[in-house]
């Protein structure tokens, strides 16, 4: 092993690297939701949020709790499908390319995150534009951003793929694949480095505190350097499809206009909302995570 670690057979791996998010979202979703509509204001000039809490309360009255946990269903498919390759793939291809009996250097761990939070992005991308077009559509008194209609996660891939046809489900891909390379190279090479470190010289157990306070760091610097990116990604994935064509034909042509319109701050849109988010969403998945392989070591079960 290159890490301080538990060790746990590769199936339980891949399985609790699914599940463990799943469980997260739960609790984070209603805070995604009020990111996407942060980001999405001042596109069409409306504004409605002033900020998060602002967001969150207008939400709640509105909608209620089904409107703060929209996009739950296709949440839940997203961080199954992403972290079966984002955290499952992470360990084996660290043991590729370090073969040695010590903690991997921070180069190759955030080498290896880009790669498996590359190739997380790309399997969940039709998830995550389903998830943001649900989490967008709200009541008429506080909608922003184009509205989309959609019933489920399974009509609402066939309606895209009706529309816009199969390549519309990776409508913004370009743009997810990038975030997710840099928020996960970030992310799991810190937060590996920051639990190796502490756990090698002692000066914490290998316990939920240290799970969660190396996660909750390392989040930090994945959600600065990827906001203005998750912005862009935000208002490609919630354009309509109009008989002119689309209104952004990339992220660049994307990121262009929205300076343009309302400046390079509105590249920072959501940026404490996404933090509020991705800092107990990276938290919770990585505590139940490890936790769940403590439990699996101390039945035996990692055999």
């Amino acid at each position: 092993m290159t890490r301080q670690d538990v060790y746990v057979p590769p199936w339980q791996r891949y399985l609790f690297s699914t599940t463990a998010p799943m469980f997260a979202v739960v609790l984070t979703n209603p805070f995604d939701t009020c990111k996407v509509r942060l980001q999405l204001q001042g596109q069409n000039a409306e504004k409605v949020y002033s900020n998060t809490a602002d967001a969150f309360v207008k939400i709640f009255k509105a909608e209620g709790i089904t409107g703060l946990q929209k996009g739950l269903t296709p949440a839940f498919l997203r961080e199954g499908s992403k972290n079966f390759f984002r955290i499952g793939f992470y360990d084996p291809l660290i043991s590729i390319v370090h073969k040695d009996n010590t903690p991997a250097p921070i180069y190759k761990r955030l080498a290896v995150g880009m790669v498996t939070g590359g190739l997380g992005a790309l399997s969940c991308n039709p998830f995550e534009l389903v998830k943001t077009r649900m989490q967008a559509s709200a009541n008429k008194s506080i909608a922003v951003g184009h509205q989309h209609t959609y019933n489920g996660v399974f009509p609402a891939i066939r309606d895209i793929t009706k529309k816009e046809g199969f390549l519309g489900l990776y409508k913004g891909s370009g743009m997810s694949f990038v975030r997710s390379m840099i928020a996960s190279g970030l992310n799991l090479s810190i937060y590996t480095s920051c639990r190796d470190y502490l756990l090698k010289n002692n000066i914490t157990k290998n316990n939920s505190f240290t799970d969660a306070s190396c996660s909750l760091f390392s989040s930090f610097f994945s959600c600065l350097c990827t906001n203005p990116i998750d912005v862009v990604r935000t208002r490609i994935y919630n354009q309509k499809m109009s008989a002119g064509g689309m209104q952004y034909k990339n992220g660049i042509d994307a990121a262009t206009k929205i300076i343009q319109h309302e400046g390079v701050r509105a590249l920072g849109k959501g940026f404490l909302t996404s933090w509020i988010r991705m800092g107990p969403h990276f938290t919770l998945t990585f505590v139940f995570y490890e936790q769940m392989k403590r439990i699996s070591a101390s039945f035996g079960l990692n055999k």
